[in-house]
């Protein structure tokens, strides 16, 4: 038989949050805010047109692996197809370049029927021998050409069989994960001519071959790219409303880094769609007549910092457990954002269905966190900051253009902790410096958020930039997590593992992940999982 995963246990909470995000983009453009009406159009699909979409970020490379950010996601996921397909509505795994799949029990052996009638962009069919090439070069890399091991597929990677129409990934230890791992943007199924070239070849977007419904088609490095519809696609996964060709003649991707110009190029109609808009701005959009998109990803995060657990500061955990605790997460949400991004309830977002509430784990607790500084042996000196040892209480946190409320959300905690808890925050707004802290273990905070989840490798898998380091907790939790036989027992662990992170206070959970769109209400569009808008069903009314 088949497997899907099919993730269906939702709280009232989230069901109550699905109403007014998620679910307002699944049956056509709306808007987050309560009692606000929706003002994109209704009806049948309009064929043709152009649609321009402005992103807070360039796209270095194309190459697979190198597909990071969620900017990447919207210029490339629709040049693409994958194994499977996630759906975003139906919280289900779909056939897609793979018709039916089945597994072991114990999730080390993975079979795809491989669907006929694929091609390439340049022509080439796309058969059960390059899917198995592509995933050998996924579990394994290629040093000859410098690609480097897919972080997810290459879990216990052993080799690829083909056999007919079928193609089995053969692991050597369990992963529970592999199934939604085919899903991901660095997972897509690419021609023999990109996935023969070496690294930097294999970015440019000139040599990208892939067998998605648009194909790259000019582009001005670090500004734009225009992506154009590819005749004859007519392989959608099947619960696509369109099962053709794209509506759209023509995507216009471009990149506008301030927020403030994203707003002004959709009120002013240089652009249809723009992606991040800043807090300030969402009132001014709406009452201008224009669209504001609200979605949050079914499997991901909230928006969460990690707390360096080898770092000067942050390796005391009462150090940790004070900063936790030293955040209004209601005034957070009420006086430096809007409602579109609530408190958040846990480390997992509100909308996956493993996730458990423990608010009040990390309830607002100012004397609390004061003692807990004292007892660490951090005391307030005639400036009100503390020390130790000579040693202020002076930490750093970079911020990321990819989420638009980190700015506001990070000055409310500096100006909190600062007065609160005597605790100075840099707030480094610098993408290099972003960059660099990944590795960076003098750098006491990073923020992020994930979308399509496993905790265990974000907290406890070797390497992880989110601790730069692996508490022997949370790794046996990454292995338990992995070995997990079923939806039931994955979502056991993920339980586990929310909490182990929160009581260990290894993360600060402190808004709602949501990704914000302004749009003209001659759009209508809908999002993918991974909060992509999807170009392939959009279109525009005339």
């Amino acid at each position: 038989m088949p497997y899907h995963l099919d993730r269906r246990t939702f709280f009232g909470i989230s069901a109550a949050m699905l109403g007014s995000g998620l679910l307002a983009a699944c049956g056509g453009p709306g808007t987050s805010t309560p009692g606000a009406n929706p003002t994109g159009p209704s009806g049948d699909p309009v064929r043709g047109g152009t649609l321009t979409f402005s992103d807070t970020e360039a796209v270095t490379s194309w190459q697979a692996q190198k597909l990071g950010t969620y900017s990447a996601g919207n210029l490339t996921f629709h040049t693409n197809v994958f194994l499977l397909y996630f759906d975003p509505y139906q919280k289900k795994l779909q056939p897609w370049v793979a018709e039916s799949w089945t597994k072991n029990d114990e999730n080390t052996r993975f079979s795809f029927k491989i669907r006929k009638g694929i091609t390439f962009s340049d022509g080439t069919q796309l058969t059960p021998q390059i899917v198995a090439q592509n995933y050998e070069l996924y579990g394994r890399g290629n040093e000859k050409l410098r690609i480097p091991v897919h972080p997810q597929v290459s879990r216990g990677y052993d080799h690829v069989e083909v056999d007919g129409d079928t193609v089995t990934v053969v692991l050597s230890k369990p992963n529970q994960q592999f199934l939604v791992d085919t899903t991901r943007l660095n997972s897509p199924i690419l021609g023999a001519k990109t996935i023969g070239l070496e690294l930097e070849e294999a970015g440019r977007p000139e040599n990208h071959v892939g067998a998605g419904p648009f194909v790259f088609k000019s582009q001005v490095p670090n500004q734009s790219a225009v992506l154009a519809r590819r005749p004859g696609y007519r392989w959608a996964p099947a619960s696509s409303p369109n099962q053709g060709e794209a509506y759209l003649d023509e995507i216009v991707w471009k990149v506008l880094p301030e927020s403030g110009l994203r707003t002004g190029a959709l009120t002013s109609n240089q652009v249809d769609v723009a992606r991040g808009i800043q807090p300030s701005d969402e009132a001014a959009i709406q009452a201008a007549g224009y669209q504001l998109l609200l979605y949050r990803p079914p499997l991901g995060t909230s928006n969460y910092a990690g707390l360096r657990v080898d770092n000067e500061f942050t390796k005391d955990p009462l150090v940790r457990q004070a900063l936790v605790l030293g955040i209004d997460r209601d005034g957070l949400s009420r006086d430096a954002l809007t409602p579109s991004y609530p408190p958040p309830i846990s480390i997992l977002n509100v909308n996956n269905a493993n996730v458990v509430d423990l608010a009040g784990e990390f309830t607002y607790n100012p004397d609390k966190a004061r003692d807990l500084l004292q007892q660490a042996g951090w005391s307030q000196g005639a400036d009100g900051v503390r020390a130790k040892d000579g040693t202020q209480l002076h930490l750093t946190v970079p911020q990321s253009a990819q989420q638009v409320a980190l700015g506001p959300a990070w000055e409310y905690i500096a100006q909190q902790w600062r007065k609160e808890l005597g605790i100075v925050l840099d707030v480094r707004n610098d993408p290099s410096f972003a960059a660099a802290a990944n590795n960076d273990v003098t750098v006491p905070i990073v923020v992020s958020r994930t979308s399509i989840i496993s905790l265990g490798q974000s907290f406890g898998g070797e390497g992880n930039t989110a601790l730069l380091g692996s508490p022997p907790e949370l790794t046996a939790l990454y292995t338990r997590e992995l070995e997990a036989r079923d939806d039931a027992e994955f979502k056991a662990v993920q339980l586990e593992q929310q909490k182990a992170l929160i009581k260990g206070s290894y993360v600060i959970a402190y808004f709602e992940e949501a990704q914000t769109f302004g749009a003209s209400p001659k759009v209508h569009v809908t999002f993918q999982t991974q909060t992509y808008p999807d170009f392939y069903n959009a279109w525009k009314a005339g």
